[in-house]
């Protein structure tokens, strides 16, 4: 997602600076600036100069600005990698507490009735089919 970020505001820099020299362009047009007439501009920029130390300075920008994303982007998935472990370890923690808790646990006095209940009914059943004969 960064690098489609950084390719959006690098098209956006590069349209900017379309547009700005179509305007002076279209200024200079507009001036009629006779053969007599001196650039006085001109004459004092080196024009190639100008545009070297601008590429050079956009691509220092551009290494400084991924360096700062990538950064926070390592310290950020780092927080949220410990975070995640220390959450899961928790969850695991309370997970087995309450395994042992339900372990340690005696069967309340309605489940105990109900398994000895049980219990009697598969005794008298088996004493019943012994005395018929049945098994």
């Amino acid at each position: 997602m960064y690098f489609f970020l950084i390719l959006f505001f690098v098209s956006l820099l590069g349209i900017i600076f379309m547009i700005v020299k179509k305007l002076a362009y279209l200024n200079h047009e507009e001036k009629h600036i006779h053969d007599h007439e001196v650039n006085f501009l001109a004459e004092i920029l080196d024009w190639n100069k100008v545009k070297h130390t601008s590429l050079d300075g956009l691509k220092k920008v551009s290494h400084i600005f991924l360096w700062v994303i990538l950064r926070t982007y390592i310290i950020s998935s780092n927080f949220v990698i410990t975070k995640s472990k220390l959450f899961f370890s928790k969850i695991k923690e309370k997970i087995f507490q309450g395994e042992e808790a339900h372990s340690n646990k005696e069967p309340s006095k309605y489940l105990k009735i109900i398994s000895e209940y049980r219990q009697k009914i598969k005794h008298l059943k088996h004493k019943i089919k012994e005395e018929e004969g049945i098994e």
